[in-house]
């Protein structure tokens, strides 16, 4: 069982920051839980678990200001070690406005030495002979909810765990492979790639988007953009309002709307709203 700090008010995360520089702790391995999209709507920041090399800490975003989380991750004095830091900076960026400053990620380590695989789990068995706990059972886990259980806690603190002796296993290969430089600009490059604050939905990079006719993919991206207000409205994830299933359908005439069958979570006087818009814009795509 690993002991941890678990920060939940603002005196408990300066008093860490706080013992992080009395015990000269230049560098952490961080990483982060989020939710995207999966039990309620939008991106947010659910919980930071934090190894220091002596101490375990995980804080909790929804019990402390977000201007203490961001003093700590701007910090260009210490040094936050991770493992493919494209998601995490990403949302902190996009929702916060959080520049995570000064990483070792060591993916690009992985991808120079050509790995079979990249993911951290196969890395960790390769270099570390370390079997990580089964992702499976939290792969749907919903981190927005009080209390986190403890065994959940203990799998995120997993992502970290390791990450200092896996620096060391992984940096030692890619300098016998003599590259170390190559590391260093793939490692700045990583930390420094710009970041879209309107990401176009993964849904319109789909081929089965681009190759309906146009006055199909209109009708798509007006159904889309109501079905998001929706969603917003009702803070439940979009496809849990309508299926992009069902909104391909309707696009290509493939079904209509009457037969949507919507998510007992949707009250039924917004769905019967909702259906009388859908409706509204299939009749005025037609016309």
């Amino acid at each position: 069982m690993i002991h941890y700090h678990y920060l939940d008010t603002d005196n408990k995360l300066k008093e860490y920051i706080s013992s992080l520089h009395e015990r000269k702790i230049e560098r952490i391995a961080v990483d982060l839980e989020g939710e995207f999209n999966l039990h309620c709507y939008g991106e947010h920041l659910c919980l930071v678990q934090i190894y220091d090399g002596q101490e375990y800490a995980l804080i909790d975003p929804f019990k402390v200001r977000i201007n203490l989380i961001r003093d700590l991750m701007e910090d260009l004095n210490l040094r936050k070690i991770m493992y493919d830091c494209s998601g995490d900076r990403t949302l902190m960026f996009r929702k916060y406005g959080i520049a995570i400053n000064s990483i070792e990620d060591l993916l690009p380590a992985a991808e120079l030495l050509d790995l079979e695989k990249r993911n951290l789990g196969f890395v960790l068995t390769h270099f570390l002979g370390i079997q990580p706990k089964a992702k499976k059972k939290f792969q749907q886990y919903n981190w927005m909810r009080r209390p986190i259980q403890r065994e959940a806690l203990e799998y995120a603190l997993d992502d970290v765990k390791y990450l200092f002796d896996l620096k060391i296993a992984l940096l030692k290969e890619v300098a016998a492979a003599g590259l170390l430089e190559e590391y260093e600009k793939k490692n700045q490059e990583a930390q420094s790639r710009e970041i879209s604050m309107k990401p176009l939905p993964g849904v319109f990079k789909k081929n089965r988007f681009k190759k309906m006719p146009s006055k199909s993919r209109d009708l798509f991206k007006q159904l889309f953009d109501l079905r998001e207000g929706y969603a917003e409205q009702l803070d439940m994830p979009p496809n849990s309002v309508v299926s992009n299933e069902n909104i391909f359908a309707i696009s290509q005439s493939l079904m209509t709307p009457g037969q949507i069958r919507f998510s007992g979570r949707v009250p039924r006087d917004i769905s019967a709203k909702l259906l009388e818009e859908i409706k509204t814009l299939v009749r005025a795509e037609k016309e």
